[in-house]
């Protein structure tokens, strides 16, 4: 029988330490299959390249130390931040909502409450990026135009780069967090539509909890398949509709076979993709649980 369950809170060094794990073990992962491409790469090479060959070299070294670290690094900060605005914000907006059958499978995800949280969660923490990124993007951008405008240029035309910049900034801290709440709104609510019409069909995300105490309770195991199926499904349905447009401008323009191609990638390709990287995450978080712990999520 299907219970309704919110997600009250989110323990946020679990969350935290394991999605940087993971994020860590993927870099490695996306390290090991470029080096892979390089050495075929340098295989290929004439003998007299050796120069591109030991650069080739060096850039491999460098892409396993800074992919895995460079990942658990950045992730670290923003796992952590994002569970702490979900918890600040759950007693505002409510809390994620999942409907659940017998505590093993994640069978409906009501549309407003994931929309809501997912939409306010992402915007809070994509404005406070911006008020690191935009005066740093507008430094550079401004600082080059006056370069490249100073020796004809006027203390008057000066200052009103600055006051563009300024502009800019502004621009950037508010317009972008609203272009994302509205991005993340509507593609979360069509992703737990679609998700809710294809679980009953083809199962849904399917884990096992076990409790902590009271009503936290921990991701013991989540089952690869199930979970990297819908998710695939999922996401190649929606990465096809927003490709649409893209695919009916090839056949338009005549290169229907250029279309065809990226139709075929679009679907075929993306799902084998995001059905394979899922189910290695879903590996690496089974494997990882009983050293470092799992997810603790508060249900009610």
């Amino acid at each position: 029988m299907e219970e309704l369950k919110e997600i009250k809170s989110v323990a946020i060094v679990p969350f935290t330490l394991m999605s940087s794990s993971i994020s860590a073990v993927m870099g490695l992962i996306y390290a090991l299959l470029l080096i892979l491409i390089l050495g075929v790469v340098a295989v290929f090479l004439p003998s007299t390249a050796s120069a591109i060959v030991g650069m080739l070299l060096t850039l491999a070294v460098a892409i396993i130390i800074i992919f895995p670290v460079g990942s658990f690094l950045l992730n670290i900060l923003s796992s952590f931040l994002l569970a702490l605005i979900y918890n600040l914000l759950v007693p505002r907006v409510g809390g994620i909502k999942l409907g659940i059958v017998d505590m093993e499978e994640i069978r409906s995800l009501p549309v407003i409450p994931l929309s809501l949280m997912l939409s306010i969660l992402y915007t809070i923490f994509t404005f406070l990026i911006m008020l690191i990124v935009a005066p740093l993007m507008m430094l550079i951008i401004q600082g080059a135009a006056i370069a490249a405008v100073s020796t004809t240029s006027t203390v008057s035309e000066l200052g009103g780069l600055g006051a563009l910049g300024i502009i800019g900034i502004i621009l950037m801290i508010i317009a972008v967090p609203i272009v994302v709440f509205i991005a993340t709104f509507i593609y979360s609510a069509l992703s737990a539509l679609l998700y809710n019409f294809l679980a009953p069909k083809i199962g849904g995300i399917q884990l096992k909890f076990s409790s902590v105490k009271d009503n936290l309770f921990e991701i013991r195991k989540i089952k690869p398949i199930p979970l990297a199926l819908i998710l695939a499904v999922v996401t190649t349905i929606l990465n096809f509709l927003i490709s649409i447009p893209q695919i009916a401008m090839y056949f338009a323009l005549g290169e229907p076979l250029v279309g065809i191609g990226y139709l075929l990638g679009d679907t075929v390709g993306y799902f084998i993709v995001i059905f394979i990287t899922y189910a290695i995450m879903v590996l690496i978080y089974n494997f990882l649980r009983p050293m470092i712990g799992g997810v603790e999520l508060e249900l009610e």
